[in-house]
């Protein structure tokens, strides 16, 4: 939501239940500057965040062993928890609310589950109506000994799904019963061993999708069927420069709103990567900018295509970046100190 020059937003974190884990935020487009508002307490680790702007709801997991997730509903001029449910599996760290607004969909990164849960009109959650565990490992013995989901995206303006998972190195598509809250699997698609896919963001206009790889820092494009969810590799290109030999981790990734850029985060070499969009969507490498600090887990582009938001895990600190007319962010001063800041999303 904008009003004149502000952005609000939210921002998860990993920190305790009593710490003001989620904070309200305000972006100004015009200074850059990121100012405070409300904090929510009852949560430990809601490390990652959906908001329903219509009616005003805020979800959130609990990225704990025996994890939740939570609702938020507004009570007067804050907002309250209205109830919470089981995310079924330990460590719940990606979800996703479906278009009509009555199912919220999750993934528990460690035991497995993908789960589908009921949302009431009073914005309650139900118990869950299904639940499904991959089954599998791929070739890293330390990170894909079994099946970890990462995330979970809503292909737009269908009622059909992607499942990274990272410890299988597949790409599930399925399709939701939006009567009765069940999926169905229809696809497996199949990553280069050791990938690791984690995130995924889809082109505004084209039917491609950017998947970003944990584990081989490396963003792949694919061709979506949008009828039927089959995905078809088109590309993969490194998110590191060459020269770097250092660890690291990838983790999120967006397209620009005009769908001429694309963005991936770097932690370790803690860093934003800029890919130019060229023919046929595939990508093109711009470079790589500081990411203003330690393990960029998450970041957003803000809407108006001007500004970039990285939200540094380890240094608690979400950053703020000037993106230039060609496309390619540079770092400023301004910022926002908060502890272990790991999702920032639009409110």
């Amino acid at each position: 939501m904008q009003h004149m020059n502000k952005v609000l937003l939210w921002a998860g974190s990993y920190n305790t239940a009593n710490n003001n884990g989620i904070r309200a935020l305000a972006f100004d487009t015009e200074t850059g500057i990121l100012s405070e508002g409300e904090g929510l307490t009852c949560v430990d680790n809601p490390s990652f965040l959906a908001y329903v702007k219509e009616a005003d709801r805020l979800f959130a997991v609990s990225e704990t062993s025996n994890g939740a997730i939570v609702a938020f509903g507004r009570e007067g001029e804050a907002l309250a928890e209205t109830n919470r449910q089981s995310s079924n599996g330990d460590d719940p760290c990606h979800l996703t609310i479906d278009e009509s607004g009555q199912w919220l969909l999750l993934v528990n990164y460690s035991g497995g589950p993908v789960s589908v849960y009921p949302i009431a009109k009073d914005g309650s959650i139900g118990p869950a109506s299904d639940t499904i565990k991959h089954e599998g490992s791929s070739v890293n013995p330390n990170r894909q000994e079994c099946s970890h989901p990462h995330s979970i995206y809503a292909v737009p303006g269908t009622a059909l799904y992607l499942v990274n998972d990272l410890g299988t190195d597949t790409i599930y598509t399925y399709r939701l019963d939006r009567k009765e809250g069940k999926l169905a699997l229809l696809h497996e698609t199949k990553a280069a061993p050791g990938a690791g896919p984690r995130h995924l963001a889809f082109h505004p206009t084209l039917s491609l999708v950017y998947v970003i790889e944990e584990l081989s820092n490396t963003i792949s494009v694919y061709e979506l069927d949008r009828a039927e969810g089959l995905l078809t590799h088109r590309q993969t290109v490194p998110a590191l420069p060459a020269d770097f030999d250092g660890f690291n981790l990838c983790a999120e990734i967006a397209v620009s709103e005009d769908g001429r850029y694309v963005y991936g985060s770097n932690r370790g070499h803690d860093s934003i990567v800029s890919f130019r969009v060229g023919e046929e969507g595939l990508l093109e490498l711009i470079g790589h900018t500081p990411s203003g600090g330690k393990a960029p887990r998450h970041f957003l582009l803000v809407p108006g295509g001007r500004w970039l938001l990285t939200a540094n895990q380890d240094s608690d600190r979400i950053a703020v970046l000037s993106i230039g007319e060609d496309g390619y962010p540079a770092l400023t001063e301004q910022g926002y100190d908060m502890v272990k800041p790991v999702c920032i999303r639009l409110r």
